[in-house]
């Protein structure tokens, strides 16, 4: 996959260097209406979140949540405390702020290498604020529901024993944190501030992508899907300029739980140095999409 990414990346560079030698003035309008959803939409609601959560690793406080979360996802989903914690969690941060989240837990020891692989798979749900305030829809619970749902079906069916987390041990994670508050409090800001460079920056690369295959694909629409495919929030944002139809809805669904390829190059980025499959991760990514899209279509066809 390291390998796969380089090329990818060089391919990308090239193609964007010579398509922006002859379309300068689309590039820059392009860039702008990035940096306002990553300002106005991503920056508000993703930001707070990853130096929290980061912060709250580092001290030792997720431990003592963990405790507490166990006795209602450790019978209900087969994960440890500190799995429990992150799932619960990953419910609400968005991307890339759950995977920047289990990286973490993975460097500190918390969970090992078949358990960021789990997580991977059902942790990965988008903001809850982009669902309900930036995407400004009519009934955005609807939405929120059919993209949570395939997670925890998934979730359900994961069985592996593990302990209960005493108290004691939780309170020991506190009362020794790895680093003191000045130092994790530094770290947690520069690692979101990182994650972020990656955000803005794959963002403008799959922006531009998509404004390459508009002069190829002539229908908006289909333009929209395809951006949907590579950059979820601007291709979501793009498709509810359509008429608001059962399947706008599940399409925006799919956007929401396939996460999107600059999502997927954020995370393979992140998780540079730890093996784990990108295979599987996409195979997950791919199933939450396609359920979530057929639960949100039966409902607004069907039911609602």
């Amino acid at each position: 996959m390291k390998k796969l990414n380089y090329y990818f990346t060089l391919v990308l560079v090239a193609f964007i260097t010579l398509f922006s030698f002859f379309n300068m003035f689309q590039i820059v309008s392009l860039s702008n209406n990035v940096i306002k959803i990553v300002i106005n939409n991503l920056l508000p609601s993703l930001l707070p979140f990853m130096i929290l959560i980061s912060l709250c690793l580092s001290l030792g406080l997720l431990n003592l949540f963990s405790y507490l979360i166990q006795w209602i996802f450790k019978p209900l989903f087969k994960l440890s405390p500190i799995m429990s914690s992150i799932y619960f969690i990953s419910f609400f941060c968005g991307y890339p702020t759950n995977v920047k989240m289990i990286k973490e837990a993975y460097e500190l020891n918390y969970i090992n290498q078949n358990e960021l692989q789990h997580l991977l798979s059902i942790a990965s749900f988008a903001s809850i604020s982009f669902i309900f305030v930036s995407l400004n829809l009519e009934n955005p619970a609807i939405i929120y529901f059919c993209h949570l749902l395939p997670s925890i079906i998934k979730a359900l069916f994961y069985h592996q024993h593990y302990q209960f987390q005493t108290l004691q041990e939780s309170l020991t994670k506190l009362k020794q944190p790895h680093l003191n508050f000045v130092e994790a409090l530094k770290q947690s800001i520069l690692s979101s501030c990182y994650a972020f460079i990656f955000i803005l920056g794959y963002m403008l690369v799959f922006q531009f992508i998509g404004y390459a295959l508009s002069h190829i694909i002539k229908d908006s629409f289909i333009n929209a899907i395809i951006q949907g495919i590579l950059e979820f929030s601007s291709g979501s944002l793009q498709l509810l300029e359509f008429k608001h139809t059962p399947l706008v809805y599940s399409l925006i669904c799919f956007n929401l739980s396939f996460s999107g390829i600059s999502v997927m190059m954020q995370t393979d980025n992140l998780l540079y140095g730890i093996e784990y499959s990108f295979k599987e991760y996409f195979i997950a990514r791919l199933y939450h999409g396609i359920l979530s899209f057929m639960i949100c279509l039966v409902l607004y066809t069907f039911i609602l």
